[in-house]
C-alpha cells in the first residue's frame, strides 16, 4: 500500500466519523474505522487487480522465435490447464468452433454437413482436435501447432 493510499483511509474515517457525530448519530468510532479499513482495502485490491490485467494481441501471421514465446499460446495453455481441474470443455469447444469458422470462411466447407471434405482439408493436429475425443494432455508444442494450423486454414 502506498503512502498516499495509507493517508486516504484515516482521512475518510475522520470525515465519516465527524459527519456522523455532527448529525448526532453517535458513531462507534473503532468499528467505523474497521469498516472503512476493510472497504478501503477491498477497493484498493480491486483497483490493483484491474491494473494488472494486460491485453494480448491476436495478430495472425506474426512469428515468434519459439513455441513457448507466443503469449497467445501461453494464455491458451493456462486455460487448458485450468479446464482440466474444473472439467470444463470451453477451450476445446472454442478451438473447434474457431477451426469450423475458418474452414467455412476460407474453404466453404461446413464440417458438420461434409465431414469427409473437411477431413481432406484439415491438418492432422486439427483433425485430432475436432474428432470429439478428449485428450488427457496437450503439450505446449502441440498447442502451438494447433493454433498455427487453425490460423493457416
Amino acid at each position: 500500500m502506498t503512502r498516499r493510499r495509507a493517508c486516504w483511509l484515516p482521512a475518510v474515517w475522520f470525515v465519516l466519523a465527524v459527519s456522523l457525530w455532527a448529525t448526532d448519530a453517535q458513531p462507534a468510532v473503532l468499528p467505523l474505522g474497521a469498516i472503512v479499513l476493510v472497504a478501503g482495502a477491498a477497493v484498493f485490491v480491486t483497483v490493483d487487480v484491474a491494473k494488472g490485467i494486460r491485453r494480448i494481441e491476436w495478430t495472425p501471421g506474426v512469428r515468434r522465435s519459439g513455441p513457448v514465446d507466443d503469449p497467445r499460446v501461453v494464455a491458451l495453455r493456462r486455460q487448458l490447464d485450468a479446464s482440466r481441474w474444473s472439467g470444463s470443455t470451453d477451450l476445446h469447444d472454442l478451438l473447434v468452433e474457431l477451426a469450423d469458422d475458418r474452414l467455412l470462411a476460407h474453404h466453404g466447407i461446413d464440417r458438420a454437413a461434409a465431414p469427409s471434405a473437411a477431413a481432406g482439408v484439415l491438418p492432422p493436429s486439427v483433425r485430432r482436435l475436432v474428432d470429439g475425443r478428449r485428450r488427457e494432455a496437450i503439450s505446449m508444442r502441440d498447442l502451438q501447432r494447433i493454433v498455427t494450423d487453425i490460423e493457416a486454414l
